[in-house]
């Protein structure tokens, strides 16, 4: 029934025994995965930031790092990265002619929201949040928050229900 609901989203019609490739197309359609490559940036190269530079799983995904950015110039030029590392002077130039359109933030807290602001005025429609600040988002933005206490609370929560049974 689930995979009945993409076929109505889509267009595509998707009954028992539908070829696996039109099913393919009708998933990839519904989620937004019509583009090959989906071109990211990391905004903030610190603890957090430039661990995704060493990243693996994005050489088997459509997420492309195309770039990433931080306040801290002494730090850009430390890092090592298989993509370009820009001060944050520079995101309204290198964004668009990137054409990035999503952005993993992780920033120190207080400048989580401006950094959002000017990433959302550069173009960027996705955000993965990794601060702990909640951002709101705009009409035509996504903003998905990543919290590590939030997810430790879920296993937390499904291990002592587990345990009781």
């Amino acid at each position: 029934k689930d995979i009945s609901v993409l076929g109505r989203a889509s267009g595509i019609a998707t009954k028992n025994g539908s070829p696996p490739r039109e099913l393919a197309a009708a998933i990839r359609e519904t989620l937004g995965f019509t583009e090959t490559e989906h071109n990211c940036c990391i905004v903030g190269l610190g603890r957090i930031g430039s661990a995704f530079l060493d990243y693996t799983a994005f050489n088997e995904s459509p997420f492309t790092i195309r770039a990433g950015f931080d306040s801290n110039v002494n730090r850009i030029e430390i890092l090592k990265a298989e993509f370009p590392l820009y001060p944050t002077f520079k995101m309204k130039d290198v964004i668009p002619r990137l054409d990035i359109r999503y952005a993993i933030l992780t920033v120190p807290p207080d400048q989580a929201a401006q950094a959002a602001e000017k990433l959302i005025s550069c173009g960027i429609r996705g955000i993965v949040n990794f601060t702990p600040v909640i951002l709101p988002a705009p009409p035509g933005v996504e903003i998905e928050q990543v919290s590590i206490l939030d997810a430790l609370g879920a296993v937390a929560a499904r291990l002592a229900t587990t345990t009781k049974e």
